[in-house]
């Protein structure tokens, strides 16, 4: 097919044979020949193009906001230029067309994941072209692959998260023991075995390992939006459960859509961002809230999804960075991460400590080489 500039010089090419023949001009014979020596090697030459092979690499998955690679490779008997077009699903977001030469050529997008959910990809549409972009051709790949979009997943400031889900929700911690083994970052600070640790100050602290993995707390994490909503409520839900899977919890998650039950295998964090991925707006049944521990909420009417767990209601923004919400900062207590110094504070402005002992001491966890006191004796 002709391009609209062959149609433009085979125009010029009509137009100079039209006033030669009336008018007997042999300089436009100079204009002519040209013209159809062009014409005639850009149509041989797409001509002899031929359908090219193609192999594609589509990533299975991605995070909503993040760029994924998608590589076209062809082959081809006889190089060609060409124009390589990729198009894609609504939420997703490709580069512009692509100028190369096809042959044994590799032809890589990078696509946006703007929005959560199954999104495609395909079909592939490649226009060959002659040198001088007179005729055109153009051959289609109707290839359909798809890329599962995951919600943002966000860091959560997991010690904190973790003591205000044993204080509010009375998770169980009655596991099995099984041995010591080095500390891994994520690692609850309630696992840390200090008496083996002060053992050996120049090398990681130790963690007690337990012997199965269907011993591990549960937690149930519930997810729910009214509209609009629900894209945020997805992002925070997953960065919730994400957090608490790697914190050492098997967690099981309900949303309008679905459930999965609790699990703490390496498999688990797919599983939960899968369910959320596809994740519609509504309300999951109230049974299933009222057993929850967390619960995520997001409300048309609200400007931040709200984090409940027990009675403690936070926003997701503040749950995520450790922080109390106003009503709570009082009453919140402080988690260190396990490497940090120990705040200085003034002792001549301590409290009173609550079982009456002496107002400058308050509770920490021990240092190596401290046991544990608790029953008020000397250290």
């Amino acid at each position: 097919m002709l391009t609209r500039r062959g149609f433009a010089l085979l125009g010029v090419a009509v137009f100079s044979v039209a006033m030669a023949v009336s008018f007997g001009a042999r300089s436009l014979n100079a204009v002519v020949g040209p013209v159809v020596v062009a014409l005639a090697v850009g149509f041989v030459q797409v001509k002899r193009t031929d359908h090219p092979d193609l192999t594609t690499t589509v990533p299975t998955h991605g995070f909503r906001g993040e760029t994924a690679t998608v590589a076209l490779e062809f082959s081809a008997a006889n190089p060609f230029a060409a124009s390589v077009t990729l198009e894609t699903d609504d939420g997703l977001v490709a580069d512009e067309t692509v100028e190369t030469n096809v042959g044994e050529t590799t032809v890589e997008f990078e696509v946006e994941l703007a929005e959560r959910g199954e999104r495609r990809v395909g079909p592939v549409r490649v226009v060959a072209t002659d040198v001088f972009g007179l005729f055109r051709r153009e051959f289609t790949h109707r290839i359909r692959e798809t890329v599962l979009v995951f919600p943002t997943v966000r860091e959560v400031s997991t010690p904190t998260a973790v003591s205000a889900l044993r204080e509010e929700s009375a998770v169980p911690d009655d596991r099995e023991f099984d041995q010591l083994r080095a500390y891994r970052r994520g690692d609850p600070l309630r696992d840390v075995h200090w008496k083996s640790s002060a053992k050996r100050p120049d090398e990681d602290l130790l963690v007690r390992e337990f012997r199965s993995e269907d011993d591990r707390a549960q937690v149930e994490v519930v997810a729910e939006a009214d509209g609009g909503r629900v894209d945020d409520v997805a992002d925070a839900a997953a960065s919730v459960a994400v957090g608490f899977v790697d914190a050492g919890f098997a967690v099981g998650l309900s949303t309008p859509d679905g459930r999965v039950d609790p699990a703490s295998d390496e498999s688990q964090d797919t599983r939960l961002l899968t369910l959320l991925a596809h994740m519609e707006t509504g309300s999951v049944p109230a049974e299933a809230r009222d057993r929850a521990d967390v619960v995520v909420r997001g409300l048309a009417d609200g400007s931040t999804v709200e984090i409940r767990v027990g009675d403690r209601v936070t926003t997701f923004e503040e749950f995520a960075a450790g922080e109390a919400s106003p009503d709570e900062a009082e009453s919140r207590r402080t988690v260190r991460r396990v490497g940090e110094p120990e705040p200085q504070t003034d002792r001549g402005s301590h409290p009173a400590a609550p079982d009456g002992g002496d107002a400058g001491r308050s509770e920490r966890e021990p240092r190596p080489g401290e046991e544990r006191n608790d029953g008020g004796g000397p250290r």
